[in-house]
């Protein structure tokens, strides 16, 4: 396979979150724990535990950091990309995608990401809970110029943690709030390490529960700062985005 092809950068961000599964072996059954209680046992009728299918909106910048790079050979943007999400309580995958399609004109936007999560419960009531998210993130950034040969494409796997918090108000309407700082290293296709990437990231969910059936409307804000410090400085970009989302809950 060409190393230089964005595929392969996948298949190694894929094989990562893979191993590291067995490390979380809870998330991937999607399981919640509580600190002091080990009943692996699911709530399904606890605020925040759903299964949200959604697509967003998600205004986006994209700016250098570095030195020493014509502003020619650089791939800065500020546009809008738009994004598919399927979330679930132990495991998220996104894909983002912008181009002509999205009003950038200049550049072209991809990215794959996925995420497993667990989280440990430290409060917890029938309609409100705190927790403590732990999450492996792995996914594949590629920005390209177009019409040139100037490119960014950076892998990354990443473990963060933070602080969230689910609650109930009345019978149909859920928050939940989430925020978590990660850090981990990027790759490029051909080196196992290339740089590290501190991620800052978070979340927050209104559902209005059973608007159709049983089946309960999401509206969704989510946070994404990134910023890559990649040897010899080529590299160096911050990623910055606000995505608003309309999905479904189940």
């Amino acid at each position: 396979m060409n190393s230089n092809s964005p595929v392969s950068g996948l298949l190694i961000s894929v094989l990562f979150l893979t191993l590291s599964m067995f490390f979380l072996p809870g998330a991937a059954n999607a399981q919640m724990f509580s600190i002091g209680d080990q009943s692996t046992e699911q709530r399904p009728n606890a605020p925040g535990i759903y299964t949200i299918a959604g697509f967003s909106w998600e205004p986006a910048s994209f700016s250098f950091q570095g030195n020493g790079v014509p502003v020619s050979e650089r791939v800065d943007f500020d546009d809008s990309i738009l994004r598919l999400r399927l979330e679930t309580p132990g495991l998220e995958l996104s894909l983002g995608m912008g181009g002509e399609l999205t009003g950038m004109d200049e550049t072209t936007f991809t990215n794959v990401s996925a995420r497993i999560l667990n989280q440990f419960y430290i409060y917890r009531k029938e309609n409100m809970n705190v927790f403590l998210p732990v999450q492996i993130s792995t996914d594949l950034l590629r920005v390209r110029r177009a019409n040139t040969r100037f490119e960014f494409q950076q892998s990354s796997f990443i473990i963060g943690s933070g602080i969230g918090s689910s609650f109930r108000v009345g019978d149909r309407i859920d928050f939940t709030l989430r925020a978590t700082p990660n850090y981990g290293f990027s790759f490029s296709q051909g080196n196992l390490f290339g740089g590290s990437l501190f991620r800052f990231d978070g979340k927050s969910y209104l559902v209005i529960r059973n608007v159709i059936g049983r089946r309960s409307l999401a509206l969704g804000y989510h946070f994404d700062f990134r910023r890559y410090d990649v040897e010899e400085e080529l590299n160096d970009y911050d990623f910055t985005s606000h995505s608003f989302t309309l999905g479904i809950a189940f």
